[in-house]
C-alpha cells in the first residue's frame, strides 16, 4: 500500500534521503537524536549517523533525528525530521556532540524547547536528557550541569547495554545505580565536580557516590564485528552524495596537540574485508566513496582497497593525508578519481616546531608531496598551519611565511609544466589546549600576541599570486578554549552567551575565563603538587604520567616514536590500561 505523504511543514529541512527510518506504533520508546548544528553538518558526522542506525536496530527504540533549525527565527519550533514531534514529545533525548563549539548550541535546543537548562530543575515529566559524543568524552564538564546522564566512549560498546537498562527502572532508579551497572555511564549530579581555583566560595563535596571514582571511557576492543559507514544517503552534507567508510579509529603519529593519537590509543583497524564490503554496498547507491578516519593512510591494505574501489568504478577520496604516505600509487588513485585539491598539514614552519609537537614531517618531505600531487594533475593545495603553540617564538611563525613560499615555488614550477596553475589555500588557525593530550597542562597564547603572529604572516605572504589565506577569528577560538578547557562553572558562561553574546558573556566573567585560558595548569613538570583537571574525572587508556612525559619531551624539542598499534597488553609504552 502506497504510503500516505508526509506534509512538507512537518519536515523541517526539505532533503531526499536514502535510508532513514520511520517507525510508528505502540509501546515505543521514542528517542530524539539531537545534533546540535544543522543538518548539513550532523548529516556529515559519520558518528552521528551510526548513532542513529545502532538505536533503531533495537526493536524497542523509535529514534528520530533533529537538528538545530537553519533559521534566524527567535525561538523556532524544534522537531524531529521524520515524524515532525516536538523535542520535548520524546521519552529521551540523546544528544550527539562531535565538536565543544556545539555546546551552546545545546543550550539553545534545550531552551527554545522550554526544557528547563538545569538537570537540577527537571523532574519525572520531562524527557531523560543523556549525551555522547567525542566532545564529551575530552571533557563533559562545561555541560555537565544541564545533563542528567552521559555516555562516555564508542557508541557501539554503549547503547546497548543503555537501552536494557533503562527499559527496566524508573527514571530516578536507573540515574542513581546506572554508574554500578555499566561503565562509560556518567551521572554529574552523583559527584563533586572538580573546580579550577579562582575567587569563589568551595563547593562543599557530595557523598561518595555508588559508583566508580572514575568513569571508565568504554572502547571497542576490535573491529572486526563492526562496520561503521554511512546510514542515510543525502545530497545535503559537506560530501554531497558520497558513502562515507570510516577504515581506522585513531591515529600513530601521536602529534601533541591532537586528541585523536591518545584518547583512541591504540588505533584500531577495519578488517580489509569489512571495508570491501562496504563497498559493495555503495556500488547501489552512489559511485562516490570517501575513505574516513585520522590516518587514513596508515591503513596496512590501503593499496589493495584503492584498487578494489578503481575495480568497482568508484571515484575515491580521503578525509586526510600526510605528506610522507603519499606513494606514487595513492596520488595516482587520487588523479583517477578526478581529485583536484589535496591538502597537506605541515602544522608549524620550522623543524624546530614540529619536533616539539612531534609532527614527524621534514621540509623534503612537504616540497616532494606537493611536486608529486602537482605533477598528477591534482592543482589546488590546502595547507594548514598552526600559531601559538606551546614554546613557539616569532622566529617560527617566520618560517611559517618561508616554508610556504617553498612550496609555492616548488607548485609553480610543476604548474607551469601542466600548463595550468592552480590556487594554494593556507588555513591559518590559534592552538587550543585540549584535554588528555601531552599539551593539556599548557596555556593558550593571548589574544595580542596572536595578533602580531597573524601579522608576520599576513605581511610576507601579501603580495603571493594564487594563494589564499583564511585565518580563524580569534574571539572565536577563546571562547573554543573556554569550552575545551572549562570546568562546570562555564555552564553559567553559557547561559549568560544565551542571553548576551560570547564577548558580552565572557567580559562579564572575564576573571575566570583569564583563569581557564591563559594560566598554564601544572606547577611546571612537576604533577605531585599539581592540582586535578575538571576532567580527571575521567578514565582513559592512556596515563597522565604518559602525557607529562611527553610534554616534557615536547619542551626539549624530541619526537617520540609512533604507536606500534598494538594491544595494550602487549606494548605498554604509554602505560594504558590493558582493560
Amino acid at each position: 500500500m502506497k504510503k500516505k505523504r508526509r506534509k512538507p511543514a512537518r519536515v523541517p529541512v526539505p532533503v531526499q534521503e536514502q535510508g532513514a527510518v520511520v517507525k510508528r506504533g505502540r509501546g515505543l520508546t521514542k528517542v530524539a537524536l539531537v545534533y546540535p548544528n544543522t543538518y548539513r553538518a550532523g548529516m556529515s558526522s559519520l558518528g552521528f549517523q551510526t548513532v542513529y542506525r545502532l538505536a533503531n536496530q533495537d526493536e524497542r527504540i523509535a529514534c528520530e533525528r533533529i537538528f538545530l533549525p537553519d533559521t534566524r527565527e527567535k525561538n523556532p519550533a524544534i522537531k524531529s525530521l521524520e515524524t515532525g514531534l516536538h523535542l520535548d514529545q520524546f521519552d529521551m533525548i540523546l544528544f550527539s556532540i562531535s565538536f565543544e563549539n556545539d555546546f551552546l548550541n545545546l543550550a539553545r535546543v534545550l531552551r527554545a524547547t522550554g526544557i528547563p537548562l538545569r538537570s537540577s530543575d527537571r523532574n519525572h515529566i520531562h524527557p531523560l536528557v543523556a549525551a555522547g559524543g567525542v566532545a564529551c568524552f575530552l571533557n563533559p564538564e562545561p555541560i555537565a550541569p544541564f545533563i542528567d546522564l552521559f555516555l562516555l566512549g564508542e557508541a557501539e560498546s554503549l547503547l546497548a547495554p543503555f537501552f536494557d537498562l533503562f527499559h527496566t527502572a524508573d527514571r530516578q532508579q536507573l540515574l542513581s545505580t546506572i554508574e554500578t551497572k555499566m561503565k562509560g555511564a556518567y551521572v554529574p549530579s552523583l559527584h563533586s565536580p572538580i573546580f579550577y581555583e579562582v575567587d569563589k566560595e568551595p563547593v562543599l563535596p557530595l557523598p561518595k557516590a555508588p559508583g566508580p571514582d572514575k568513569i571508565q571511557v568504554q572502547y571497542l576492543s576490535d573491529l572486526s564485528r563492526v562496520k561503521t559507514t554511512t546510514t542515510v544517503m543525502t545530497s545535503d552534507t559537506a560530501f554531497k552524495d558520497t558513502f562515507l567508510i570510516e577504515t581506522l579509529k585513531g591515529c600513530p603519529h601521536g602529534c601533541r596537540f591532537c586528541t585523536a593519537g591518545f584518547i583512541y590509543r591504540p588505533p584500531r583497524v577495519y578488517p580489509k574485508k569489512t571495508i570491501l564490503t562496504a563497498m559493495d554496498e555503495a556500488c547501489g547507491k552512489t559511485d562516490k566513496v570517501g575513505l574516513v578516519s585520522s590516518a587514513i593512510l596508515d591503513h596496512p591494505d590501503i593499496n589493495e582497497i584503492c584498487k578494489y574501489g578503481k575495480k568497482k568504478g568508484l571515484s575515491l577520496s580521503f578525509s586526510s593525508l600526510r605528506a610522507d604516505k603519499l606513494d606514487d600509487e595513492i596520488i595516482r588513485m587520487l588523479s583517477d578519481s578526478h581529485v583536484k585539491t589535496a591538502t597537506i598539514a605541515p602544522e608549524a614552519g620550522s623543524q624546530r616546531m614540529r619536533d616539539i609537537i612531534n609532527k614527524k614531517l621534514d621540509q623534503k618531505q612537504i616540497l616532494g608531496a606537493t611536486k608529486a600531487l602537482v605533477d598528477k594533475g591534482i592543482i589546488n593545495l590546502r595547507l594548514y598551519f598552526m600559531i601559538g603553540l606551546p614554546f613557539e617564538t616569532e622566529a617560527d611563525v617566520q618560517a611559517i611565511v618561508d616554508l610556504v613560499l617553498e612550496i609555492k615555488s616548488v607548485f609553480l614550477e610543476a604548474s607551469r609544466k601542466k600548463k595550468k596553475i592552480g590556487t594554494i589555500t593556507l588555513s591559518i588557525n590559534p592552538f587550543i589546549p585540549k584535554p588528555s593530550t601531552p599539551f593539556q597542562w599548557a596555556a593558550m597564547t593571548g589574544e595580542v600576541q596572536l595578533k602580531q603572529r597573524v601579522a608576520i604572516i599576513r605581511q610576507g605572504l601579501k603580495k603571493t599570486a594564487n594563494l589564499v589565506l583564511n585565518f580563524e577569528s580569534l574571539r572565536q577560538a577563546r571562547a573554543h578554549a573556554l569550552l575545551s578547557l572549562g570546568d562546570q562553572r562555564a555552564a553559567g558562561l553559557i547561559e549568560l552567551a544565551l542571553e548576551h553574546g560570547w564577548t558580552r558573556a565572557m567580559k562579564m566573567e572575564s576573571d575566570y575565563c583569564n583563569r581557564v585560558i591563559y594560566r598554564e595548569k601544572s606547577n611546571g613538570l612537576d604533577m605531585e603538587f599539581s592540582p586535578p583537571l575538571p576532567w580527571d574525572i575521567l578514565a582513559h587508556r592512556v596515563s597522565d604520567d604518559f602525557l607529562l612525559k611527553e610534554f616534557s619531551r615536547a619542551k626539549n624539542e624530541k619526537n617520540s616514536i609512533s604507536c606500534p598499534m598494538k594491544p595494550c597488553t602487549a606494548c605498554r609504552i604509554c602505560m594504558a590500561d590493558p582493560e
